[in-house]
């Protein structure tokens, strides 16, 4: 496939793109359906990885190995954390609402194969955040489950690992294609994102080395919190 070239995110220019998306939420408890739509028969969760007071990352199956359980067994990456720490000594953290670089370039990369419009792609944040750049707080605004008001953009598939707020942080918590063959979320409470699609791109999401990942459903319950 020709490598997409990529553009700067920019306001939609349609608040409708995101209408196949908005639907009405019962409340709690989340749940992964919240953030990644049944409609598609397979689901993935990709980790944040976790990153220790020097800045330096590691996996969560490594920490898990540590604490002498299974990554499966693992539902909360900030009790992991804190389960650690009391056992080490040491700090480690996992970001929350936003998608680290180190995995929205290769998941963006993965998903480039699994769509017809990777150069037209629709990106969603949070509208509660600090320091969303003035180009983009003019975008247009959606009401995505759970109850969450999120700007909207467009960009290529790329874009997906361009920050949206000064100083550079967050990256955007929803991405989705023109042709709407998959879905990421995520939530600004939470610690991982889910990936819903054919069974063929979750499928080579399981197995892309550069990821970490679990096999996920959509009746799981979610790791975040509704507030």
């Amino acid at each position: 496939m020709e490598k997409i070239m990529q553009e700067p995110l920019t306001p939609a220019r349609s608040a409708s793109s995101a209408d196949w998306l908005v639907r009405p939420f019962g409340g709690p408890p989340l749940l992964v359906s919240t953030f990644a739509p049944e409609k598609f028969p397979s689901v993935v969760r990709v980790l944040n990885p976790l990153v220790d007071a020097e800045g330096r990352t590691t996996s969560w199956s490594t920490v898990a190995q540590e604490l002498g359980i299974s990554l499966e067994q693992v539902t909360n990456g900030d009790r992991l954390c804190q389960d650690y720490s009391a056992k080490t000594g040491e700090r480690i953290n996992v970001d929350y609402g936003t998608i680290s670089h180190d995995v929205a370039a290769p998941l963006a990369d993965v998903l480039s194969r699994h769509t017809s419009t990777p150069d037209k792609c629709f990106f969603a944040v949070w509208t509660g955040y600090s320091g969303i750049r003035n180009e983009l707080a003019s975008a247009p605004v959606v009401l995505l489950p759970p109850e969450r008001e999120m700007y909207l953009f467009e960009g290529t598939i790329d874009s997906a690992t361009e920050t949206v707020d000064e100083p550079p942080y967050r990256r955007c918590l929803r991405w989705w294609p023109a042709d709407q063959t998959w879905c990421v979320g995520n939530d600004i409470y939470a610690d991982s994102v889910y990936v819903a699609g054919s069974p063929e791109c979750i499928s080579d999401l399981l197995h892309e080395t550069r990821l970490e990942t679990l096999a996920a459903a959509h009746t799981d319950p979610h790791p975040g919190t509704y507030a």
